[in-house]
């Protein structure tokens, strides 16, 4: 065999090493998530600010008549994630108040007219 090989031999026994080594962390890793309950999330496509969105027309329409806006964030929010983050404050949402966009108030249309094509098709 050649140096070069004999090195690549080498070097190849070393990354299984390390990957024989990776796999047992990441198995004693699961094990202490398993022991911690997680709460379970909703994940849903929608950024911060049309999340708001949602909330707010919810409420503007009826759809809570004994709750406001604060105290419906802070009973759905919490549960909720999307592809950037687990889990939202009620200030962070509360925040997106001042990001809402021409371009979030359409996606929100868009999947509430959704919605209401889903309603009509069912039986």
């Amino acid at each position: 065999m050649s140096v070069i090989s004999e090195k690549w031999m080498l070097t190849i026994e070393i990354l299984q090493s390390i990957q024989g080594e990776l796999r047992v962390l990441n198995a004693n890793q699961r094990e202490k998530i398993e022991d911690i309950s997680l709460p379970d999330l909703v994940y849903v496509p929608f950024k911060g600010s049309e999340i708001y969105l949602l909330h707010k027309a919810f409420l503007d329409a009826g759809g809570a008549p004994h709750d406001n806006l604060r105290t419906l964030l802070e009973k759905t929010v919490t549960g909720l994630a999307n592809k950037t983050q687990r889990g939202f404050s009620v200030d962070s949402v509360y925040k997106c108040s001042d990001k809402v966009c021409p371009e979030s108030k359409e996606n929100v249309k868009r999947f509430l007219q959704r919605m209401i094509r889903n309603i009509d098709s069912y039986d």
